[in-house]
């Protein structure tokens, strides 16, 4: 067996029907490869015993004890294998394949866009004819908005998501212009709890790369510590947040070039309680960029999702329309404290109300109120988007405007 003792890594996990038969979807987060691996239901629990203190016997009497059900030796080999194949367990293989795609990545001239000719076209013309179609009507809404210091764009994908991206972006388009310097938190999804992870990597687009403005993210790195600021930098390779709000940033500028510092951020529930305390080096960076932000003509863009409900996240039943409608409600308190309760009212809310419907999001949309100080949103587009065929489960996003 390639791992004697198999410990799977936090992976993205989903039910799916694959031939008419439910199963588990098992991917990377980091995209290190492209591989998924497909586990038949009636398998599945074994995975919840791959964390690492089980060997080959072992998973097998775990897997008897949970089900009453047999596994052949033969089959448990043949899962691991999979999953180490896939780049799925946290196993010699990976760390190589980790080592050495980190080491690529900062050699590189810049960060190659992930999703270019999957998520979007790969061709700048092509990608600039549908940018266009994407905003004609949104163009037709309104003019352009004045005085905007801060955006909550969404990170689904563009096919989904591109109504709510043409409202959000079409105002801006002065705004991105006059911008000496775009700050853009994403949702890191694979990071640690906690955490702000730089790179003084250039972000590429179709259209050439966004110079990182490297001073301000080494006065960062002085803040957070070189291993602390730098230690989950491979993330940046596959991780599509911040990627797809610099290619609305880079059309916006008319596809010239555009100073940004790119900046991914783990959940930050555990930093809630020490938001005002300067024990917390996390939240002394993000002052650091407030300072940057209110040195100059500064765009500040929170990349983050809301909500993710139904079974394809792990519930129970599909949504109903009064189930949408709930998380609507929800959702729109949750933006009411983002637009007007600042820093302090948004970290109130999300203490008293939780994280029930999962809102990917937060911690950029935080870090951005906070940097803002006094400045307001206002919510331009709201949205509900299919998370599976039958739109039982569901993304929601939103874009926002704050000045």
């Amino acid at each position: 067996m390639p791992q004697d003792f198999p410990k799977l890594r936090p992976l993205n996990v989903r039910w799916i029907t694959w031939q008419g038969q439910p199963v588990l979807s098992l991917s990377d987060p980091l995209r290190l490869t492209g591989g998924t691996a497909l586990v038949p239901q009636a398998v599945a629990p074994l995975l919840a015993l791959c964390d690492g203190t089980r060997d080959s016997d072992a998973l097998r009497a775990g897997f008897m004890l949970r089900t009453g059900s047999n596994i052949m030796p033969n089959q448990v080999e043949e899962l691991i294998h999979r999953l180490d194949e896939a780049l799925l367990l946290d196993s010699p293989r990976f760390r190589r394949v980790l080592s050495e795609t980190r080491e690529a990545y900062r050699a590189a001239p810049f960060r190659k866009p992930a999703l270019a000719g999957g998520g979007y076209p790969e061709d700048p013309e092509e990608l600039l004819d549908i940018m266009n179609a994407y905003c004609r009507e949104a163009e037709g809404l309104g003019g352009s908005a004045t005085g905007v210091q801060g955006v909550v764009s969404p990170h689904i994908d563009y096919t989904r998501g591109w109504r709510t991206y043409a409202r959000t972006w079409a105002p801006l388009r002065q705004a991105v212009e006059d911008a000496e310097l775009v700050i853009i938190l994403g949702t890191d999804h694979s990071g640690s709890p906690g955490s702000l992870t730089l790179t003084r990597q250039s972000y590429a687009t179709p259209w050439g790369a966004l110079p990182t403005d490297t001073e301000i993210v080494d006065r960062l790195a002085g803040v957070l510590g070189e291993e602390t600021a730098f230690s989950q930098e491979v993330h940046h390779v596959g991780e599509h947040s911040i990627e797809l709000a610099a290619v609305w940033v880079h059309y916006m500028a008319g596809r010239k070039p555009k100073r940004v510092v790119p900046v991914l951020c783990g959940a930050h529930e555990s930093l809630l309680e020490t938001q005002d305390g300067e024990e917390s080096r996390v939240w002394q960076a993000v002052d650091l960029l407030a300072e940057e932000a209110g040195g100059g003509q500064t765009l500040v863009v929170a990349a983050g999702d809301l909500s993710h409900v139904g079974p394809a996240f792990g519930d129970p039943a599909p949504l109903d329309p009064a189930a949408k409608a709930g998380i609507r409600s929800s959702d729109e308190r949750w933006l009411e404290s983002a637009c007007d309760g600042g820093a302090a009212g948004l970290g109130d809310h999300i203490r008293t109300e939780g994280d029930r419907t999962r809102i990917c999001g937060a911690a950029p949309i935080h870090f951005m109120v906070r940097m803002l100080g006094d400045a307001r949103g206002s919510v331009v587009h709201y949205d509900q988007c299919p998370a599976d065929e039958e739109f039982g489960s569901l993304v929601s996003i939103a874009g926002v405007h704050y000045s």
